[in-house]
């Protein structure tokens, strides 16, 4: 607790989930990267680990994510960069000039 600034637990989501979510705000930007660093190993024990993205970069991540979804293998954000990994497993950088035409792609049907 002492590498925490603050915390803070949110509200259970409208679907009823019973999952915790908490907003951590870091003393220090290395403690932060250590943490988001071993974000893998957390996931294994059930704790996921996420930034806060602004309102665009989080809209472009979900795109990312899910309106090419058999072609994206996964997904990821640092220091508020999105990254992509592709099914031929290359890392690809989502730049700035990208982001209208991940903002453009049509959202998948259900």
């Amino acid at each position: 607790m002492e590498d925490v600034d603050i915390a803070q637990r949110l509200k259970r989501s409208p679907n009823g989930k019973k999952d915790i979510h908490v907003i951590l705000r870091f003393k220090s930007r290395m403690t932060r990267n250590r943490v988001l660093r071993q974000s893998k190993l957390l996931r294994a024990k059930g704790v996921f680990v996420r930034e806060d993205l602004t309102p665009l970069n989080h809209e472009v991540f979900m795109s990312v994510k899910r309106k090419m979804s058999d072609e994206v293998k996964s997904v990821w954000s640092r220091n508020g960069a999105i990254s992509y990994k592709d099914a031929r497993d290359v890392v690809h950088r989502v730049e700035w000039e990208d982001y209208q035409h991940w903002l453009d792609l049509p959202w998948p049907k259900k």
